[in-house]
């Protein structure tokens, strides 16, 4: 156990700030037009910095075992984040006294920055042959 929660440190920091951030007031934060703007793009550099963090923790084990791992990990990294982005987005919605609302959109973008820090990830860590 003192293994798995010293790797995951870095990826817990990372998902204690999102916490953060996503509970903070929308008051707080600049009014942006709707589909692609500042705050889709937050949310893309956000979770792709989650996604990272989240790998980042177990980059030695990542670059040592197999490719049965490497799959594993993304696959886990993957599932982690996307289900952190909508409960992020569940509890933006039902939390009213945050005077945020959840949002679908937000949701996607918060799967394509997982995908991001994902990709990247794989590009500097993958197993050189």
């Amino acid at each position: 156990m003192e293994r798995l929660t010293r790797n995951s440190i870095p990826g817990i920091l990372c998902g204690i700030v999102i916490l953060i951030l996503t509970g903070l007031p929308g008051s707080l934060f600049p009014r942006v037009k709707p589909a692609i703007g500042l705050d889709k793009v937050a949310h893309i550099l956000m979770y792709a910095g989650f996604a990272f963090a989240c790998l980042w923790g177990y980059r030695k084990q990542f670059v040592s075992n197999g490719l049965s791992y490497q799959k594993r990990a993304i696959f886990l990294t993957i599932l982690i984040s996307i289900a952190y982005g909508g409960l992020t987005e569940i509890m933006q919605e039902t939390i009213t006294v945050l005077h945020r609302s959840g949002d679908w959109r937000d949701l996607i973008a918060d799967s394509i920055g997982t995908g991001l820090g994902v990709l990247i990830f794989y590009l500097f860590f993958r197993r050189k042959k």
